[in-house]
C-alpha cells in the first residue's frame, strides 16, 4: 500500500506540473480542471502517506 501511495503521489504531482508545460509547447489549450484533479489526488496521496506513516 505504501508503494502504491508513493507512486500515486509522485506520478500525479509530476504530471500535474508538467502537463501545462507540454500543452503550452504544443500551443493547445491547457485542461486546467484535469490538472487540478491530478494535483489534488497527488496531494491526497502525500497526506495519506504522512498521516498513516506508522501503520504502513
Amino acid at each position: 500500500m505504501k508503494k502504491l501511495l508513493t507512486w500515486g503521489a509522485v506520478g500525479l504531482l509530476t504530471s500535474a506540473l508538467l502537463d501545462p508545460l507540454i500543452y503550452g509547447m504544443l500551443e493547445l489549450p491547457v485542461p486546467w480542471l484535469r490538472d487540478l484533479f491530478m494535483a489534488t489526488g497527488g496531494a491526497a496521496c502525500c497526506y495519506l502517506l504522512v498521516r498513516f506513516r506508522h501503520e504502513l
